[in-house]
């Protein structure tokens, strides 16, 4: 009989569906290209299950105790320390626009951020643009960064009718937080949850993470075919602080992820005692948005809600809470079922797999005695996985127009060289490469050579593990006939940005001499 044929049998118990696990997961992550990965699941209070699979570095196991990246499951945690302090008076959901918090929150439009509130952000009703390359390992500190948001122009002043994903709001109001608090946003989710939860081998940022003796690095495939290959690309551990913490910065094992899932599933409540504020919690898990409309199979709701960090389904007539996280080299996902008492936490350290997504729904399906409809963890999560490596091909690409052959630039290359910048992007700088043939890039971390591709538009490619693709720069004159800015489009569907050249002060002429 076939490790699938074992995994689907409907007559199975949950002791041999369990005991048959680790070899049905084995051969998912093989099938689906996965470096390393861990799994945990908690029925009815008790963990059942906790294995590690494949590889946490170039050598090592990743085991169950193997600490990995949470990427944007975080998001619920800032939404629950959030929480602790609406408790405590400190805060409110839906009453204080959160510039009274921060004031350091200015929006292009007053009235707009007179209006927004902590339910506004971590609901993602915001009409706020996406802006994460500004934000890209950038050094200058999250306050300085917020500050940089009044200059950013908005599409619309309309609150968002459905879930406009933002990380950098999420930021605003974890920075809003820490504010309140008087502590830093690490401190913050270390006093108020990772402390009281007891959650020891969890933390926040790369760097921390790297110091334990147990902990995953983050790889990448350049295609699904590389992947089942096993040609990875190993990442670097950011030693650049995350500027959006509050989206993404939180590392820990499955067990931690697993217990932090039941807490959260009994409204606060952790061996009997309330830990988390119940109502806090209650508030996070109510419908505050919804998801953009899909289309939805028959075991499925109609719609999907949002909460406060927290994605609100149903599957099969049963309620599930969930979210996903997906960072550079990392995947995670946390779901539960709250009437059932059932919990499953996955991590992997590696970016493109549909696997974390898509095994609560095996789970369910067998510990729930469910019918089968779907075959989740191979079927359809290869294929989700195969499209989902198809999406970042065609991201990489870029959408620059077609080349128009036998167009020169007008200009000497040395006229294109200097400093350009951009209040919410920052600056960069164009110079010439060293053999003078062509133009260099370089914006923080990101570097490029350009190569001419018609009229005034030079193409790069940036490379950084966490970051590829084409970039297009179209040099633009002023009035006075020199080059005065340059216009971007950074990544796909996004409008280009416009990058002012710095002026270079003139020398002054030396006063004449007297006779």
């Amino acid at each position: 009989m076939t490790t699938t044929e074992i995994a689907t049998d409907d007559n199975m118990s949950t002791k041999d569906f369990l005991a048959n696990l680790p070899e049905v997961l084995e051969k998912a992550r093989i099938e689906g290209g996965i470096k390393g990965m861990s799994v945990a699941i908690m029925h009815k209070g008790e963990l059942v299950f906790a294995e590690g699979f494949g590889k946490r570095n170039q050598t090592d196991p990743f085991t169950k105790e193997t600490v990995s990246h949470l990427a944007s499951v975080t998001k619920a945690f800032t939404a629950t320390a959030i929480g602790e302090l609406v408790a405590e008076g400190k805060m409110d959901w839906d009453k204080t626009p959160v510039s009274q918090y921060l004031p350091e929150f200015q929006l292009e439009d007053s009235v707009l951020t007179s209006q927004l509130t902590l339910a506004d952000m971590l609901a993602h009703r915001t009409p706020v643009p996406s802006i994460d390359l500004a934000w890209f390992r950038n050094k200058d500190s999250t306050r300085d960064l917020i500050k940089q948001l009044r200059h950013l122009n908005l599409p619309t002043t309309k609150m968002s009718p459905i879930v406009n994903y933002n990380n950098i709001i999420y930021a605003v109001a974890g920075e809003a937080s820490a504010e309140v608090a008087g502590m830093t946003y690490a401190e913050l989710i270390k006093a108020k949850l990772l402390e009281p939860l007891g959650l020891k081998d969890s933390g926040l940022s790369l760097p921390e993470m790297e110091k334990l003796s147990n902990f995953a690095r983050p790889y990448d495939a350049a295609t699904f075919d590389d992947a089942k290959k096993e040609v990875y690309e190993e990442g670097y551990m950011d030693e650049i602080h995350m500027a959006d913490a509050a989206a993404g910065d939180i590392y820990m094992n499955v067990l931690d992820l697993a217990k932090w899932g039941q807490v959260i599933l009994k409204e606060g409540e952790l061996d009997g005692k309330q830990v988390l504020n119940k109502e806090s919690v209650q508030e996070t898990l109510k419908p505050h948005n919804i998801m953009k409309s899909k289309v939805r199979k028959p075991d499925f709701a109609p719609t999907t809600g949002y909460g406060l960090g927290w994605v609100l389904d149903s599957y099969k007539g049963h309620t599930i809470v969930h979210h996903a996280g997906s960072n550079p080299g990392y995947r995670s996902n946390l779901a539960f079922f709250p009437d059932d008492d059932l919990v499953i936490a996955h991590l992997a350290n590696l970016q493109v797999t549909d696997l974390p997504s898509s095994l609560p729904f095996y789970i369910a399906d067998n510990l729930l005695k469910l019918p089968k409809t779907e075959d989740w963890i191979h079927e359809y999560t290869l294929k989700k996985t195969q499209e989902t490596y198809d999406i970042y091909a065609m991201m990489a690409k870029n959408d620059i127009p077609d080349r128009i052959e036998g167009k020169p630039h007008t200009r000497d290359l040395i006229d294109y060289t200097g400093e350009y910048t951009n209040p919410i992007y920052g600056k960069f700088t164009i110079t010439l490469q060293e053999d003078g043939s062509g133009l260099y890039m370089k914006m923080r971390t990101i570097e490029s050579k350009l190569e001419h591709y018609h009229y005034e538009s030079f193409k790069g490619f940036a490379h950084d593990f966490a970051l590829k693709g084409n970039l297009l720069f179209t040099f633009q004159t002023g009035s006075k006939g020199a080059v005065e800015a340059i216009e971007i489009v950074l990544s796909l569907g996004d409008d280009s940005e416009l990058f002012k050249k710095v002026e270079t002060p003139k020398a002054e002429k030396a006063a004449p001499k007297e006779e």
